[in-house]
């Protein structure tokens, strides 16, 4: 069995003031000499010795703390570079003193590293907030899948809260699906309950030496929204414009006949029969022409005029307004403060109200009204007990319909409203009883809003 011995190693310090010593040994040593030779007493010698003896401890003693504190000071100093702390300056800098030179060394790089130091700070600060700003769902996983960086739209999709995501595996936030997808593909949210259509992108990076991977998924179901309505609006309005053409002369062609058939004609067999036909002519006309100015004023919808308002008073303003309804109301103590247009929003629960109260059963009708919020947005459920909905892919399609005699532009005005407060609007059947749930979220009125 082999033994090391450790070798045992005398301080800089100690070997300093060992130096610092030898230096003035061979003087004192000589000057003992000088006196031991000479003709001189002993208490002369004896002050003699005292007094070089004490002049040679001092000065010893001074040596070593001249060489020894500048280098305490040094190390101090990079320590404290070391741990962050870029408070500490040295007093003592000189150009032409080598020491000198170097506390004005380590002075300036204190200076530079706090300089870059701030700027990352800063920097991170800005990254950290376009992050969490942008309307793409950013996340970052490490090498295991877990994450380690979820942005507030990545949160949303998720469905996650802010305390509730960081070291969670991929599989169980669902992001598994998106990890898995071809890179550039546009899918669509894989829980049936969260719509949505997104982009994905995928990238690589390292942090600390480990990789991460980051995810970005960029939510194209606004965008293919408003470039399908802008369709719809070029299409409306040539619609509209060449019908309206139409229809004028031919209500008033209609109109003249019917007066003239009705005056002049009383003998003739068929005059009923002509009157009626030109009454429907008239009256389909009169029809189309309203259906046409319906669209038109979709189309023409202004910008919201936004301002605070209570979403709870616009609700029990709408629900005075329409006493027949049956409906039972949230209950609301206090108000739930959001950034909007009152007539819009007005406008839009009007419509909810009344296509849940068209949908639900005539003999037992039930309208039940909830909400709850979070940091974020407030969520207004409105619930009927209708049959549901056969067909929700073509809800917010112009001029379709589940309604006899709908003109389908009832739900497509209340989300437009909606996103135009940056807000959504869901419809979904039950799971467990018959009916549909039509869900509003908008932005919260924070208090730094206000």
């Amino acid at each position: 069995m082999t033994t090391y011995r450790k070798r045992h190693r005398t301080t800089h310090g100690k070997r300093v003031q060992w130096l610092s010593f030898l230096c003035g040994f061979p003087g004192l040593l000589g000057c003992a000499l000088l006196l031991w030779l000479g003709d001189f007493s002993l208490k002369a010698s004896f002050t003699v010795i005292t007094f070089v003896v004490v002049l040679w401890m001092y000065f010893s003693l001074r040596l070593r703390s001249l060489v020894i504190h500048p280098l305490h000071t040094a190390s101090n100093m990079l320590a404290a570079l070391r741990e962050g702390d870029y408070s500490l300056q040295a007093s003592y800098v000189h150009d032409s003193d080598p020491l000198g030179q170097l506390m004005l060394e380590i002075n300036q790089l204190t200076e530079v590293l706090s300089s870059h130091r701030l700027q990352a700070l800063e920097s991170t600060a800005l990254l950290e907030k376009v992050v969490n700003e942008v309307d793409a769902a950013v996340f970052a996983l490490d090498e295991h899948f877990k994450l380690t960086l979820a942005n507030q739209a990545g949160r949303e999709i998720l469905g996650l809260e802010s305390g509730q995501w960081k070291g969670r595996y991929a599989g169980e936030v669902g992001l598994q699906w998106f990890l898995d997808a071809p890179l550039d593909a546009t899918v669509v949210h894989p829980v049936p309950d969260k719509q949505g259509r997104y982009t994905i992108r995928r990238g690589s990076f390292r942090i600390g030496g480990k990789p991460q991977t980051l995810l970005i998924l960029i939510d194209v179901t606004r965008n293919l929204r408003e470039e399908e309505l802008s369709a719809w609006k070029r299409l409306i309005r040539v619609l509209g414009h060449e019908l309206n053409n139409s229809m004028a002369p031919i209500q008033s062609l209609a109109g003249s006949l019917h007066k003239v058939v009705a005056k002049s004609m009383a003998d003739y067999e068929w005059r009923e029969d002509l009157l009626d036909g030109l009454e429907v002519i008239r009256s389909r006309s009169l029809r189309l022409s309203r259906f046409l100015g319906d669209y038109a004023r979709l189309a023409k919808l202004p910008p919201p005029q936004c301002r605070p308002a209570d979403l709870m008073e616009i609700l029990r303003r709408v629900l005075r307004l329409h006493p027949d309804w049956k409906v039972v109301e949230p209950e609301c103590n206090g108000a739930v403060m959001v950034y909007g247009d009152t007539d819009q929003l007005e406008q839009l629960l009007i419509n909810l109200l009344r296509n849940a109260v068209e949908s639900a059963d005539s003999e037992a009708a039930e309208i039940e009204l909830c909400w709850r919020s979070d940091e974020q947005h407030v969520y207004l459920h409105i619930d009927d007990n209708g049959m549901g909905i056969a067909n929700p892919d073509n809800l917010f399609v112009p001029f379709f319909s589940t309604k006899k005699g709908g003109s389908g532009i009832g739900l497509m005005l209340c989300r437009q409203i909606a996103e135009a407060h940056k807000g959504e609007i869901h419809l979904q059947n039950h799971t467990n009883k018959t009916g549909v749930r039509a869900t509003l979220s908008l932005p919260v009125l924070k208090n730094q809003d206000s």
